[in-house]
């Protein structure tokens, strides 16, 4: 096939048939035709005009939370982000490719005492997901530390200042097709001590509220106004309830896990549940956090 000579031409690693539970914070899915691992943001460029121009379908995958894919798999290309995976700090700007993981970014922050992060400390995201999804907790979001990032769209590379960039809950505003090749953040100097006391705190506010020792994908739906969703899905009756393997969590209601065995389709189940339920209920319509690709 075309696609292999390419990568085999240019020393991309690949592989064919991948099931994308391994990949997952789920640990559901079914496999992509291919699984392909750039090692640099040049060889992401070269695959991703080579898959444009082939008209062929591609996933870009960080940390692979906040998504589900079918049982069916995905057909076309997975793009793994891991080998983008440098942190350097420019100045008083700090710039992470979008493969680096969240856990590492804290850990590069706190060793350096820099501070503004500490919010995300427990999410299983890459720094590419945190910035598409403007991920928040504690009153924080993404938008408030970013100075910028750098996105791929069309063939081209070009970089948005935040004061160019449209947020909203849960999510950043970029041209269709776009992919976030990196970051860049300005953050505050602080004792290093302070900042690891934070991150404690805050983790341990996190792990108290939510079920951390099971698979998820972290909240399956937005929160509407005026009730956050785990609320409403608790008080339609629905906290504990299981299909297969997939659960509503005991611990907090916008939650699904894995308790072991589950299937994507077992999750899809119980969110289609949830937003009947919940929309009986109390007229409320559920809108998913959780991106949902892949064949049924």
């Amino acid at each position: 096939m075309k696609l292999e000579r390419f990568l085999s031409k240019k020393g991309i690693a690949f592989e064919e048939k991948v099931p994308l539970a391994r990949y997952t914070t789920f640990k559901v899915g079914g496999p992509a035709d291919y699984f392909l691992c750039p090692e640099s943001q040049q060889s992401l460029l070269e695959v991703l005009d080579f898959l444009e121009g082939e008209d062929i379908a591609y996933l870009p995958l960080g940390g692979g939370s906040n998504l589900l894919v079918r049982d069916g798999g995905f057909r076309g290309a997975v793009l793994s982000l891991a080998g983008l995976n440098s942190v350097a700090l420019e100045g008083e700007l700090l710039v992470a490719e979008a493969g680096v993981s969240i856990s590492r970014l804290l850990s590069f922050c706190s060793e350096r005492g820099l501070s503004g992060l500490e919010f995300l400390v427990g999410v299983p995201a890459t720094v590419g997901g945190a910035v598409v999804m403007n991920a928040g907790a504690f009153g924080r979001e993404i938008k408030d530390v970013l100075e910028g990032v750098l996105v791929y769209h069309q063939g081209e590379l070009e970089y948005y200042r935040r004061d160019d960039l449209t947020f909203f809950y849960r999510g950043l505003s970029l041209p269709r097709g776009s992919l976030v090749v990196s970051a860049t953040f300005r953050l505050h100097p602080s004792p290093r001590e302070e900042i690891k006391a934070q991150m404690a705190r805050f983790f341990g506010s996190r792990k108290e509220k939510q079920p951390l020792s099971y698979p998820s994908a972290g909240s399956v739906f937005k929160n509407p106004s005026p009730a956050p969703a785990g609320f409403l899905i608790e008080a339609a009756g629905l906290k504990g309830v299981h299909c297969g393997g997939a659960e509503f969590s005991s611990k907090h209601a916008n939650f699904i896990v894995n308790k072991g065995g589950a299937c994507a389709q077992d999750i899809l189940t119980l969110m289609e549940l949830a937003r009947e339920r919940v929309f009986r209920e109390f007229g409320i319509t559920l809108e998913e956090e959780v991106r949902i690709v892949g064949e049924g």
